[in-house]
């Protein structure tokens, strides 16, 4: 089984899979190996202790990748944006050698506010700075809210727009400004963070995807492997 954290821009994935087949989709990847990662890059082999890969760029993981885990990173973020600014101009990806930030060992067996220090130590020494914090907009704070409470994860972004009486062009704005993040990226992240809790807590598939706001389980299947390469039903948390 895999494991999968959820953070607001990116996902942490200590991935059970011994290989994946040439794929591609809107996540930008920060693969992290203590030894040389490798995988393959439009037929090209491309091997690291880090190899930052941008989205929609086609991939493959080797059968010994040597990945310990990897970043499934928002494209809209604020992460990728410096990631892409400090590293991928204008090759699409970027393969690292070399000392690396001291990592904690056994990282896929830690309590989850431990891995999530670990990666952000790793993203500070690769140039990542925290998005400026300012008094939030309090109808950006209530979409949040309600959109992690899972009360309003059925909502499409017009809806969410009514709700907080706003025109779904400034909500999109008024979002993607405060949150470093577009609103409809932030909603699937969501969406898929709680069916995969609910599934892992042993939840059946069809009842995941009605909680999270899925159309249906063929939907939440396709959304899962499309945009994690993971399946649903291959995660544990």
């Amino acid at each position: 089984m895999s494991r999968i954290i959820f953070q607001k821009e990116y996902m942490i994935l200590f991935p059970s899979f011994v290989r994946a087949q040439v794929h591609k989709h809107p996540f930008m990847h920060l693969f992290v190996g203590s030894k040389t990662c490798q995988i393959v890059v439009n037929d090209e082999k491309v091997q690291g202790n880090r190899i930052l890969l941008d989205s929609n760029v086609k991939h493959m993981v080797e059968p010994d990748h040597h990945c310990d885990f990897f970043l499934l990173i928002d494209h809209t973020s604020h992460v990728a944006g410096q990631l892409r600014d400090n590293y991928l101009q204008p090759a699409p990806y970027c393969h690292m050698e070399g000392q690396m930030v001291e990592m904690p060992e056994n990282m896929v067996e830690l309590p989850e506010e431990e891995v999530i220090a670990g990666v952000e130590k790793l993203l500070a020494s690769m140039g990542v700075t925290e998005q400026p914090s300012e008094g939030r907009d309090e109808r950006v704070r209530q979409v949040i809210e309600k959109l992690t409470s899972g009360e309003w994860l059925g909502y499409s972004v017009k809806e969410l727009a009514r709700a907080v009486y706003l025109s779904e062009s400034r909500l999109t704005h008024l979002f993607k400004e405060e949150e470093g993040i577009s609103l409809k990226s932030y909603i699937l992240t969501r969406r898929l963070e709680r069916a995969y809790r609910y599934v892992n807590a042993g939840g059946k598939i069809t009842q995941a995807a009605q909680e999270a706001g899925f159309s249906g389980s063929a939907h939440l299947a396709y959304s899962c492997k499309k945009f994690t390469g993971v399946s649903i039903s291959d995660v544990t948390n």
